[in-house]
């Protein structure tokens, strides 16, 4: 076992392989899930391998290259991809399953990320209406477009705004369903900027 895991630590980082990085990560996705070095979370591990290596070798800019949705959507075939390289040397096939996986996820990236700056967009615009200084509102708003499930005092804490200010901004994009508070308590609300979850689930009904 080491001395598999001696040769994938090398074959990852010989930049003198001339090959283009979506061939090489395929093969060391392949090499990886052959090798099994761990008792548990090998595919986890293994798929997580495939956007930090795009990442660190400027394919990417943000590891955003979600292809695990890919191999869940479609798990017999990727299992008989890396199968028939197992039993019948078939790495043509291999390859050919994780670049369509590749054109696949990159395409939906893409319309995710436009309907995202769509919605941005539209949400910059819709807070114009909402009483009260407008910077301040932004403030909120941005806080979410970080992390789209915050409290009001997370977002005391992170854009610096007095309770009463966050609060009077929150009731506005709640009275614009900009924002919706998800726990039904009377204290400790949380707030979830939806639309921005609706987006990706758009994205999977879609898909699937």
């Amino acid at each position: 076992m080491p001395d598999l895991m001696s040769d994938f630590e090398k074959f990852i980082n010989n930049n003198e392989i001339r090959v283009p990085h979506l061939i090489k990560i395929a093969l060391l996705h392949y090499q990886f899930e052959t090798i099994h070095p761990f008792l548990d979370g090998n595919g986890r591990i293994g798929r997580l391998v495939i956007p930090l290596y795009l990442l660190s070798n400027g394919v990417l800019d943000k590891p955003c290259f979600y292809i695990s949705d890919y191999f869940e959507r479609n798990r017999g075939a990727y299992y008989e991809a890396l199968d028939r390289v197992w039993t019948r040397n078939d790495l043509r096939h291999w390859i050919k399953f994780f670049l369509t996986a590749s054109i696949y996820t990159a395409k939906a990236a893409k319309s995710k990320f436009k309907k995202v700056v769509g919605l941005v967009n539209q949400l910059n615009k819709d807070i114009l209406d909402i009483k009260g200084r407008p910077e301040n509102t932004m403030k909120v708003l941005g806080a979410f477009y970080d992390n789209p499930i915050l409290s009001s005092k997370q977002l005391q804490e992170i854009t610096g705004l007095t309770q009463p200010t966050v609060d009077s901004a929150i009731r506005g994009m709640i009275e614009k369903d900009i924002l919706r508070e998800i726990t039904g308590y009377e204290r400790n609300k949380i707030f979830s900027l939806h639309r921005y979850f609706d987006v990706f689930a758009s994205e999977e009904k879609e898909n699937s």
